[in-house]
């Protein structure tokens, strides 16, 4: 950049992700007034013949490879703090009516300070002022989505994507962190796909600490009307007691290039 900053460059196919690139710049341009320091900032957008070209904040790397290259000790000791920022993240995304449709743990990004911040807004939707609802396609990442969406999926219809669905995401996220690597619903694609719509959290066992596996239980309810919101998650005392995170320094970073696949 030219005043020095040194950004991630994701760059895209423009034949087969214009719309995915487009969306993404257009929600990130809207948080651009208000920032999150839980949300990775957008700082420009061109594009050639071939490809589109997103600048956003550096990061180090993906959640789903911080988790793996961490201890179990590690993750148990610092999770909350990380479950915590992703639910922040999350709280005010919907407190400025975005749904992010696609939370996982390789959209979530950590920074060279450990914090995380909320990535990829391909498929991310907008809700005017008087709408609660988005009705949409079952999209979304297989093993990751909300049973509400993998319903309509599954009959082939248009689905009504709610903040709440975003919550069940938010709780297989943290279930991911607390057990290395784990998933609530299963091990394989497949078996979690099935669990999910069977709202049977098999491996919901594997956390011991009552506390963590209630907060969890919770956020991954299979209906949308008994999960808390993203704001009510974080008055419940798993994360509550976490201290909170204001003014994050600056992250001194590098250049790197990603693509969209």
């Amino acid at each position: 950049m030219e005043d020095g900053c040194e950004v991630a460059v994701k760059r895209t196919l423009i034949q087969s992700s214009e719309n995915l690139a487009e969306n993404e710049k257009n929600i990130l341009s809207l948080l651009q007034t208000n920032k999150s320091p839980f949300i990775v900032s957008y700082q420009s957008f061109l594009k050639d013949s071939t490809f589109m070209y997103l600048m956003v904040d550096l990061c180090e790397e993906t959640l789903e490879n911080y988790v793996q290259s961490q201890s179990i000790q590690h993750l148990r000791e610092h999770g909350p703090r990380m479950i915590k920022e992703i639910l922040r993240g999350l709280d005010f995304l919907h407190d400025h009516g975005i749904l992010h449709r696609d939370l996982k743990p390789a959209n979530i990004l950590v920074d060279v300070e450990g914090h995380m911040r909320l990535a990829d807004f391909g498929i991310s939707r907008v809700l005017s002022e008087d709408e609660t609802t988005c009705l949409t396609d079952g999209k979304g990442t297989e093993g990751w989505m909300a049973s509400e969406v993998l319903e309509s999926r599954n009959r082939g219809s248009k689905g009504r994507f709610k903040k709440k669905s975003d919550v069940q995401s938010a709780g297989m996220v943290a279930f991911h962190i607390l057990t290395q690597g784990g998933h609530p619903f299963g091990r394989s694609v497949f078996s979690c796909i099935q669990n999910v719509l069977k709202g049977n959290p098999v491996n919901l066992g594997i956390l011991e600490d009552l506390e963590s596996k209630h907060f969890v239980s919770l956020l991954i309810r299979h209906k949308i009307d008994d999960r808390p919101y993203a704001h009510e998650a974080l008055e419940l005392p798993f994360v509550d007691q976490v201290q909170n995170y204001e003014g994050l320094p600056k992250p001194k970073i590098s250049l790197r290039n990603y693509e969209l696949e």
